[in-house]
């Protein structure tokens, strides 16, 4: 029995060396490949709050267009021909074919004179006057809302070129 025993005696002993030998890999397991899973997870939730750079840009796209369109529609467009800047309350007005007088004169300077830019000159002044009138009497009043819908309005714009502007930056980094 003796033999029995100290065979017995030697199979401990090895289990006993390769249960100190698994004992040992795990502990460095534990801390190194703890410390490689607490980066992996730390870097897998950083992933997953980073969002993907178009994505950022095409949501901010969208807001963006939103809010703008939204607030063209918030707006009635008016005009009346001949207006000019109102002073003190009072709207002057003028009429139709006065817009025209320094353009016609113009053209027919062109036809007249043999020093054309001076017909040039007076043709442009003419043009300029009547862009400056139709802009000048275009009205823009808005339709009523409340201050909510003007907040939403403005935050979309806001975080719509917000989001662009990061999609845009951070796809260069």
């Amino acid at each position: 029995m003796t033999g029995f025993t100290k065979g017995t005696d030697m199979k401990e002993k090895d289990t006993e060396k390769q249960l100190k030998a698994l004992e040992e890999a795990v502990r460095q397991e534990q801390e190194t490949g703890g410390k490689t899973a607490k980066k992996h997870r730390e870097s897998s939730s950083a992933a997953a709050k980073e969002s993907h750079p178009l994505a950022s840009f095409l949501i901010g796209l969208v807001l963006l267009g939103a809010g703008i369109f939204w607030v063209l529609n918030s707006f009635v467009v008016s005009f009346s021909w001949g207006s000019l800047w109102g002073g003190f309350g009072m709207n002057t007005s003028l009429a139709t074919g006065l817009m025209l007088v320094p353009l016609l004169i113009g053209i027919g300077l062109l036809f007249f004179l043999d020093r054309k830019w001076i017909g040039w000159v007076v043709t442009a002044i003419g043009l300029l006057a009547i862009l400056v009138t139709l802009l000048t009497s275009v009205r823009f009043r808005p339709v009523s809302a409340s201050l909510w819908q003007y907040v939403v309005m403005f935050g979309m714009i806001a975080a719509g070129c917000g989001l662009v502007a990061r999609g845009l930056l951070k796809s260069r980094d």
